[in-house]
């Protein structure tokens, strides 16, 4: 992603040398903006929630928060040991675009492209990844959701409130409490696993996959077929006939 939080920008270069060395330099500095992040993750959450709530848009639940300094640290020895070593320690700063991060957890599918129109109305928004789509090629299973890159909008930044958050950045992720747990199994699984995972192993996992993708579009149909039932007048009961009250006559 090639938008990036400039708030490190102003860091001192450091000539090149021994990357820990760098690695260190970029998590301290991280240490100290930690704050701000975090800061910055409840308003972009409040925001959301804020505007969810107005839209009456029901949802499970929002996430936020600011990357930890450890992760931040294991994150960037992990992009320096895959990618060219910087020449100073604000390049891992610019290089981590989720420091801060914000999840939208919904019911159904449907209700993702909702929150989409939340956010496109909220946020200047500087990337957008949607993962769904990529897994939608015949044969192919795996992690779905849609990811985005934002920042505040001018407005946003005019407030007094808001204008310590000038170029920070925000990852928002939304996706289904379905995809959710798979995302989270599969991670837990993968992290803790010190090799690649065997094909066996990714068989299975893709296969739970595509069975959530169904029973995520069941859980929707099931959805719409409620609210159309609600709409329709209600239909009489099955059973007997209504009684006839018969008449007697009187007696002379």
């Amino acid at each position: 992603m090639k938008r990036v939080q400039r708030a490190a920008a102003g860091m001192p270069a450091t000539p090149k040398g021994n990357p820990p060395s760098l690695v260190r330099e970029a998590a301290a500095r991280y240490a100290e903006l930690h704050p701000l992040y975090a800061a910055f993750c409840r308003h972009v959450r409040q925001a959301l929630a804020e505007e969810i709530a107005a839209r009456a848009i029901k949802i499970h639940s929002i996430e936020a928060r600011a990357k930890s300094v450890e992760s931040f640290e294991r994150k960037i020895r992990r992009l320096l040991g895959a990618q060219r070593a910087p020449r100073h320690a604000s390049e891992p700063l610019k290089r981590v675009t989720d420091t801060a991060g914000v999840r939208v957890i919904t019911y159904f599918p449907r209700t993702v492209a909702d929150v989409d129109s939340v956010i496109c109305s909220r946020f200047r928004v500087l990337e957008k990844d949607n993962k769904t789509e990529s897994r939608d090629a015949p044969g192919t299973f795996g992690y779905r959701s849609v990811h985005y890159l934002v920042e505040l909008t001018p407005e946003n930044l005019d407030r007094p409130d808001c204008r310590w958050f000038q170029d920070l950045v925000a990852e928002i992720q939304v996706r289904t409490i379905l995809q959710h747990a798979w995302a989270e199994i599969e991670h837990d699984i993968q992290y803790k696993s010190a090799r690649a995972l065997p094909p066996a192993i990714r068989r299975r996992l893709a296969a739970v996959a595509g069975l959530l993708e169904i029973a995520d579009r069941e859980f929707q149909a099931i959805r719409d077929e409620h609210d159309r039932s609600r709409e329709r007048p209600p239909a009489d009961k099955p059973g007997r006939a209504p009684a006839v009250k018969r008449r007697t006559a009187r007696r002379p």
